[in-house]
């Protein structure tokens, strides 16, 4: 029962304390524009998560989403949290769910946990496989 609520808890906090993403961080992500990401990412929002519709996403995971691959590697190369997880998952969760090869295999040569799980036991290699990645599935397995 105490690991039920907490899991919820972890869940509503998340979602509650994610944030609004700004029409500049919008444009930078949807126009794979680094050259504003010094402007707009810094040490204390690089992790956040953000709202985006009825979802929370890291700017890793909207990067992912959105194919913004240069902002993809900034992010990298400022050390953004690989494990942070907002709506339930992980960055390499997110890549996994969107089929995306090339963005997973960054993250795990960047030491993101594949193994990694949400609160219901689901891993990177679960949303490959429930969204048909094959791709991705090669990759995780």
């Amino acid at each position: 029962m105490k690991k039920l609520f907490l899991a919820i808890s972890m869940i509503a906090f998340s979602f509650l304390s994610a944030q609004e993403l700004s029409t500049e961080h919008k444009q930078m992500l949807k126009y794979d524009d680094a050259g504003n990401f010094t402007k707009l990412v810094s040490k204390e929002n690089i992790n956040t998560c953000y709202r985006n519709e009825e979802n929370s996403y890291s700017l890793l995971a909207l990067s992912i989403k959105l194919n913004s691959k240069k902002v993809f590697q900034k992010l990298l190369d400022d050390k953004a949290d690989l494990e942070k997880v907002c709506d339930g998952k992980t960055p390499l969760m997110f890549a996994a769910k969107y089929g995306n090869a090339e963005f997973a295999k960054k993250l795990l040569e960047n030491g993101a946990k594949k193994g990694a799980k949400t609160e219901k036991g689901y891993t990177a290699l679960d949303y490959a496989k429930k969204y048909e990645k094959s791709d991705v599935i090669k990759l995780l397995e």
